[in-house]
């Protein structure tokens, strides 16, 4: 990963013709998908981020990442679909606002112990799909650390364009 990540800065140019070459081949499938299949949703997983926060800041996400994204989700927005989920671990708050800039408008699984509090975050993002968010350690703590767990995500539970489940499955 961190070859990977060096690579941004020693070899801008390579990771944009990356960047493009990848997202040239996820046009075509969806190009393929589309024609044949009505899609309510799509999921893409991302895993760029850990527990304390993402593999790349900000500025970097938006220069060689939102790009590309948003030429798939603009596609996938001309052909109906609404919901654009990110499957991404680890502490993504800062990526936020530019994972909706790009057009994905929801994200799971929403790991507790990497601070993505979905409270806090709806709070935030009224208008995130938010999935996951409960932590999987109260699952063998017994049945009261589970009720209190799903207590305290009720509030966003309330608001809608919420799937509570285990952050980790």
């Amino acid at each position: 990963v961190e070859r990977l990540l060096m690579m941004y800065y020693d070899d801008p140019k390579l990771m944009h013709d990356i960047g493009n070459h990848l997202a040239d081949i996820w046009l075509a499938i969806l190009e393929q998908v589309v024609s044949s299949v009505e899609l309510d949703c799509v999921y893409l997983w991302e895993d760029m981020a850990y527990k304390g926060g993402p593999l790349l800041s900000p500025r970097m996400f938006a220069e060689f990442i939102a790009p590309h994204y948003k030429r798939i989700t603009g596609f996938l927005r001309a052909h109906g679909v609404d919901v654009i989920c990110v499957d991404c671990d680890g502490d993504l708050r800062s990526l936020i606002p530019e994972f909706l800039k790009a057009g994905v408008n929801g994200f799971f699984p929403f790991e507790v112990n990497a601070g993505m509090d979905v409270v806090e975050i709806r709070k935030s993002y009224p208008q995130l799909i938010i999935q996951g968010g409960i932590d999987k350690m109260k699952l063998a703590e017994g049945r009261e650390a589970i009720d209190a767990e799903l207590a305290a995500r009720l509030p966003v539970l309330a608001t809608g364009g919420y799937i509570p489940y285990v952050d980790h499955a």
